[in-house]
């Protein structure tokens, strides 16, 4: 029988992403509103005990016990950051992704710098099969986070290419370590490049080791379901989840009463139209990437009279025209994603075109040098407004994707070669 805990010592950037269960009493009390009555105290008293006996069951190795007492704290501490952090550690200890999911979903919804979070959702994400969406929660970390840590999470992800291409930079640094080189291989084992796989491990490995460990990827890399590889690495068997209670919802924050005064009926007058807001250019927020989704159409609108005059025939109303882009000018454009190289972004962009139904939007990039390395960002151009920017990526949001409007700056046209070009 294969010992899957061998497996840790090529990816440990992914057991680290998890294994240490827990915050640090200031993350844990960081988001927490204030207690205003003394119930409320008690209660947090309650939840911070079953915080401490869900961390002493999980180092006893009671993964199943730890996460009843996190429930708990969660339960009576709902808007506590810490607790639900904990809480999705341990749903992955489990082998319960879909809740797991949630759980760090919801520690976003309070904290959305918490870079860990993040990570873990798109391993979450990868074991439930949603590709797409945990690629959003990668590139948001992508200038930010280290290459050896997001490396083979790209990999896993569905690009294994891209996941080459920011392990190799990163296996030449000096002070690289084993860790790198290890996950590196495996990346080349997940493109199919066994040679360089081997030539890669043998650098961390004893010839005694390394045929075992070619094995052990051979397996690794032709996983039958979604979640093996993600189970594997982490050590853990997946279970049938039907998701997080519904009693550890995360709720929104009740808005302050308002006091209603009644007062004299007015005469009624013509109400302005209200522009939606829309926000002038503020700071480039974090790279994501843009999931594959149409881009509604307004649909075609008729108006009929209740009594059409016969003298006038009635004509049919022209369909209201989807708002595009299609050159490269404009003062913003709609960012959806930033990548390592040119060729990355193509090819993003040759998904996004054809699943976003954006054949008829302008792709442009802008290269971008900061300390993590230099990044080619993918935008859709031809936004004169930024409001008809704003439109566009709420379009794609409500698809379920991911997006944010930027000045252009720098901006220059993508050359696709056309996919009909064959040699002859």
């Amino acid at each position: 029988m294969r010992k899957r805990v061998a497996l840790k010592i090529a990816v440990s950037p992914l057991v680290l992403g998890v294994t240490m269960v827990g915050c640090s009493t200031t993350q844990t009390s960081m988001f927490r509103p204030v207690a205003a009555t003394a119930q409320e105290a008690q209660s947090d008293q309650q939840s911070a005990k079953n915080y401490g006996l869900a961390q002493v069951s999980a180092q006893k190795g009671d993964m199943a016990g730890a996460l009843g007492f996190a429930e708990k704290a969660v339960e009576q501490s709902p808007r506590d950051a810490g607790y639900r952090m904990l809480l999705g550690d341990l749903y992955l200890k489990n082998g319960r992704f879909l809740s797991a999911e949630t759980a760090f979903s919801d520690v976003l919804a309070l904290h959305p710098d918490n870079s860990r979070a993040r990570f873990n959702l798109a391993l979450a994400q990868i074991a439930l099969g949603k590709s797409y969406a945990a690629l959003v929660q990668l590139d948001r970390l992508a200038e930010t986070a280290s290459a050896a840590d997001l490396g083979l999470a790209f990999a896993l992800a569905g690009q294994p290419d891209r996941a080459v291409a920011m392990l190799e930079p990163a296996a030449r640094t000096e002070g690289a370590d084993g860790r790198v080189r290890q996950n590196l291989a495996l990346a080349y084992a997940m493109t199919g490049d066994w040679q360089r796989a081997r030539v890669t491990a043998s650098q961390d490995l004893s010839p005694a080791d390394l045929q075992p460990r070619m094995e052990q990827w051979a397996s690794f890399t032709q996983p039958k379901a979604s979640h093996d590889q993600i189970a594997s690495l982490l050590g853990v068997t997946p279970v049938s989840d039907t998701g997080q209670p519904v009693r550890l919802a995360l709720l929104p924050l009740a808005p302050n009463p308002v006091a209603i005064v009644e007062a004299q009926p007015e005469p009624q007058a013509p109400v302005a139209e209200l522009a939606a807001y829309v926000p002038e250019e503020v700071s480039v927020p974090p790279v994501q990437y843009a999931q594959a989704a149409p881009i509604s159409v307004n649909p075609t609108v008729a108006i009929r009279s209740e009594t059409p005059a016969a003298s006038a025939p009635a004509r049919p109303v022209a369909p209201v025209r989807q708002e595009q882009a299609r050159t490269s000018s404009g003062r913003f454009v709609v960012q959806l994603g930033a990548y390592a190289n040119a060729r990355a972004a193509q090819q993003a962009w040759s998904h996004a075109s054809g699943l976003y139904g954006l054949s008829g939007y302008a792709p442009v990039t802008a290269t971008v040098t900061l300390p993590k390395g230099t990044f080619h960002r993918l935008s859709v151009a031809g936004f004169e407004t930024q409001a008809q920017a704003a439109r566009a990526c709420q379009s794609i949001k409500g698809k379920g994707g991911a997006c944010f409007v930027r000045g252009s700056a720098g901006d220059a046209p993508i050359r696709i070669a056309s996919r009909d070009t064959r040699k002859g």
